[in-house]
């Protein structure tokens, strides 16, 4: 995974983070990316790197 920003939207609240996280799963949906795992995100150093889980939900 880069540092590479998704887009320029300004992030400054839960709910702008919700809609970021939105779009970037479905166009990665849309692009038949798996995103089931594990996604380790590397900060510059400056920020805490993070990992995440992606999980499927029952429907």
């Amino acid at each position: 995974m880069t540092n590479d920003s998704p887009s320029d939207d300004e992030i400054s609240s839960a709910d702008d983070f919700d809609a970021a996280l939105g779009r970037i799963v479905l166009a990665a949906l849309q692009n038949d990316i798996d995103l089931r795992g594990t996604w380790e995100y590397r900060s510059d150093g400056e920020t805490p790197d993070v990992e995440v889980m992606v999980v499927e939900l029952a429907a």
